[in-house]
């Protein structure tokens, strides 16, 4: 209970408006254009569907969209942050609210706007609760503990999921409107692979007479290994050190501004890394 008082207010500010920006895709453009989203907010859709074709009863969306990241929760709960978790939580819970007290109406009813404006606004959605240090919940919580696992994003695993969704959706129902939803997809999973930057790596490379310093400031600052060498300036024939190290993309930044704190003269390199193996120590979720 004591970390959960850490939360920041800004970060329950971003869940809530990250719950509000996805159940807006779902009231004004999933419903409305008949779409099935990605991850559990696609189950749920099918559920209703099914539910109503074949028994004839009329499910809440809410309610079945809870109950299925009740179902994920159990499974990831000793295994992901208690922060987390609960910022999670309070996402879909919200978002399960949101989506029944808001109406639905038809902002427009052009076949190909309602999937992209839609899945921007659901990739929102998500990109704020992730950035508030939560998440949209559902498969979100299998993909964020993969990406641990593995300190590389996980988004495209989980597309294997929607696609087999999709597929039985346009079998049962539409093939034109699994289309449609694919290009939902798309476009969700962009925004979210764009903005989120927690599991996406960067080597530093850096060139210092003031190794100490520089390397002091840095684990001062994050837990990340370095490796220092030694090299020879070649115009002056000056004596420097190199540090290197692997750092996540949010955490850039801080690294940066603590080593021009410590030498403000320092050469600074940063690439982008594809794929790293062997040990990595990949910062935990609260």
């Amino acid at each position: 209970m004591k970390n959960l008082k850490l939360i920041k207010p800004i970060n329950i500010v971003l869940v809530v408006m990250g719950a509000l920006f996805s159940a807006l895709a779902v009231t004004q453009f999933v419903r409305v254009g008949n779409l099935i989203p990605a991850g559990m907010s696609g189950l749920s859709q099918l559920i209703l569907m099914e539910s109503s074709s074949r028994l004839g009863i009329t499910l809440s969306y809410g309610l079945v969209y809870l109950i299925l990241n009740t179902i994920l929760l159990s499974f990831v709960f000793n295994k992901l942050g208690k922060k987390f978790l609960a910022l999670s939580f309070l996402h879909v819970i919200l978002t399960s609210i949101f989506i029944e007290i808001i109406p639905s109406f038809s902002i427009t009813h052009d076949d190909i706007l309602i999937p992209i404006f839609g899945g921007i606004l659901n990739g929102m959605g998500s990109s704020l609760a992730l950035k508030a240090n939560g998440s949209a919940g559902g498969t979100d919580f299998i993909a964020i503990y993969y990406s641990m696992v593995k300190n590389k994003p996980q988004w495209d695993k989980i597309m294997y999921f929607n696609a087999a969704l999709l597929i039985y959706s346009g079998w049962q129902y539409n093939w034109d409107l699994a289309f449609y939803s694919i290009i939902y997809q798309v476009v969700s999973t962009k925004i979210v692979d764009t903005y989120h930057d927690r599991y996406k790596l960067s080597s530093i490379n850096i060139i210092t007479t003031h190794a100490d310093d520089v390397s002091k400031a840095i684990l001062d600052t994050t837990r990340h290994g370095i490796t220092m060498t030694e090299g020879i300036g070649v115009f002056k024939q000056e004596h420097r050190s190199i540090l290197y190290l692997v750092a996540n993309d949010f955490e850039v930044n801080k690294i940066v501004n603590a080593i021009k704190v410590a030498d403000e003269k320092a050469f600074i390199e940063i690439s982008s890394v594809e794929r790293i193996e062997g040990n990595y120590r990949q910062k935990p979720l609260d």
